[in-house]
């Protein structure tokens, strides 16, 4: 059993069409390639980009998709990087009750 790949909370889905990933400044990061319900995966397009996204970086990051012509901004957080590999966790804003 290969209890890595189980420690997920939500499953990634690899995704098969273009996701773009634009910063705050309209900055290009890269693609991304795996989402789920907590985060995203996202290859970045030069290692001078993944330099600048630290662990515990947080972001205000565009996910534009050029075919459907829809976009979406989302709160993230850098928690991992692995080479020109960025992974995200999405968060939020809390709001009292």
């Amino acid at each position: 059993m290969d209890h890595v790949s189980n420690r997920r909370q939500f499953p990634r889905l690899v995704l098969s069409e273009d996701a773009l990933a634009i910063d705050e400044t309209g900055r290009e990061l890269g693609k991304v390639v795996e989402t789920g319900g907590g985060g995203m995966l996202i290859t970045t397009i030069s290692a001078d980009i993944a330099d600048t996204l630290v662990v515990g970086k947080k972001l205000r990051i565009t996910i534009h998709e050029p075919e459907s012509h829809t976009s979406n901004m989302l709160d993230t957080v850098v928690r991992h990087r692995k080479g020109l590999k960025i992974g995200v966790e999405f968060i939020g804003s809390k709001s009292k009750a």
